[in-house]
Order: C-alpha cells, then structure tokens, then sequence
C-alpha cells in the first residue's frame, strides 16, 4: 500500500512538470469517434517463467469516443501515435506532455492446465483490474511512463505496478519505431498467488513450500514497428523479451528467468 500512495502522488504530481498548459492536444487526426478491428498472431510463454510457447491467433478491437476507449489488446494500431491500454480506459488528463488515465481490465487469472509444471497449483481466479497511469514526453522522442493495477474484487491477484521509458522515431513511408524498457514490482500477494506454493500446494505437487515477499517482478524490452498501409488499414509488429526479477526469478516454478515474445497485428481502422 505504501506503493500505491506513492504512486498515486506522483501521478498528480506530473501535470506540475508539463511545460505546456493541460489543454486538449490539438492532433488535427483526432476524431471524436475512431477504432480498429482485426486480427493477431502472437507467440508467448504458456506463462511467465516457462520455457514452453504457445502461439495464439486473436481477434482484437479498438473503439476511442472521446475521452474514453475500449479495447482487448494493449498497443493495438489506430489513427493516433499515443498509447493504447488493454481494457475500459478514461483520459482524465490529457496535454501536449502529459497523460494521466484510468481503467478496468478483465483479467482472466491462470489455469493449471496452462502447462503440466502448473498442475497440482489450482487455478487462479478471473477478476478485474483497475489501473491507473501517467505518461510524461520529454523533449524529442522520448517518453516516461508509470502505473499501478490492482485486483479491483479483491480475488487474490494483489497488486503490481511499473515504470517505463520509451523512444519513437518515424522510419518514413508511414512507418513508426517504438523502443522501449520497463520495470516492474508487485506485492506479496500477487507474488504468493502466481509464484509462490502454499501448503496445501506442496502437499499436491511434492514442491517445497515457497512464501516470496514483495519486491521486484521483472524487466523488459520492446521493440514495435508501426505501419499504415493506406488511411485505412495498418499494421504492428514487435518483439519483446523479459527478465525475471527478485521473488518471481527465485520460485520454483521458475524453468526459465528469460522469456520471450513475437506479435503481428492486421488492422482495418475506422
């Protein structure tokens, strides 16, 4: 909880650090109504630590009114070259530097026919997230982030958060590179719940107990090329890899502290 407060003192902090006074950006392409829909094809960890992908073919939809959006993918390709949160997200700030929002994620949690190193670990229960953000853009290309979710129904994810530092730069002929880092901690709770093997776990399992504390979770790497194909259609590749941390790094169903994963997205926008 002390993360969470201070957190949320940075976030209304950041407005304070803007250069520019916190009205609309006037982005001429910004419409009152836009979105997207299409498809993509990912390559992930059957969960975070396993040595094992699995490829999955989505569909994905995007739909900005206003100050609010709704979607089911993160980073997914509309009109706009800003952010794009997975879930039910409100804009409460938004200026030429700086973005502060709120939103609601469903998560669906983790089942232990996921992988058979899971099995004996019980499921862990679907629920929602709220999550707040705040994003800072520096002077040229570069952007600094921060967020803090936490399982809104109180079901056992506990909580996490992060912070970030990304790079743009236009690759010309409707092409966008996004290079980007972040690190992230997250709460006993969260930590106990997907990493950690209770009693009676260890009793279904054989593995020893393992109770992690809070502390760091993981660090990562992006790389994402944006493309628009005509006003119409565009699409989004990237690439990522990350390393676990602390806690997460040390349990025992750890197989593997480097992950990876590939994306590429179709989109038909609107």
């Amino acid at each position: 909880m002390a993360w969470l407060a201070a957190l949320a003192a940075g976030l209304a902090a950041l407005p304070a650090l803007a250069e520019e006074p916190d009205s609309p950006v006037p982005l001429p392409e910004a419409r009152k109504l836009e979105g997207a829909f299409g498809l993509t094809l990912s390559s992930r960890p059957e969960y975070s630590g396993a040595t094992r992908q699995v490829a999955k073919l989505n569909p994905v939809i995007f739909v900005r009114y206003g100050r609010f959006t709704i979607t089911n993918s993160s980073g997914f390709v509309t009109r706009r070259a800003d952010d794009v949160v997975r879930g039910l997200g409100l804009d409460l700030l938004r200026s030429e530097r700086v973005r502060v929002s709120l939103a609601l994620r469903f998560d669906a949690g983790r089942s232990e026919a996921t992988s058979d190193v899971l099995k004996g670990q019980g499921d862990i229960k679907a629920t929602v997230r709220a999550r707040a953000a705040a994003s800072w853009k520096l002077d040229g290309p570069w952007r600094l982030g921060a967020a803090w979710s936490v399982d809104a129904f109180g079901r056992g994810g506990g909580n996490f958060g992060d912070v970030s530092v990304g790079w743009e730069h236009p690759l010309g002929h409707g092409s966008t590179l996004t290079v980007g880092s972040s690190l992230s901690a997250a709460g006993d709770r969260y930590m106990q719940t997907y990493y950690g093997i209770n009693a009676q776990q260890s009793l279904r399992t054989g593995r020893a107990e393992y109770n992690p504390g809070s502390g760091l979770r993981d660090v990562s790497v992006f790389v994402n090329v944006r493309h628009a194909f005509s006003p119409e259609w565009a699409g989004l590749a990237g690439a990522s890899t990350t390393r676990l941390l602390g806690p997460a790094a040390d349990s025992p169903l750890t197989q593997s502290r480097g992950n990876w994963g590939l994306s590429v997205s179709l989109a038909r926008r609107f």
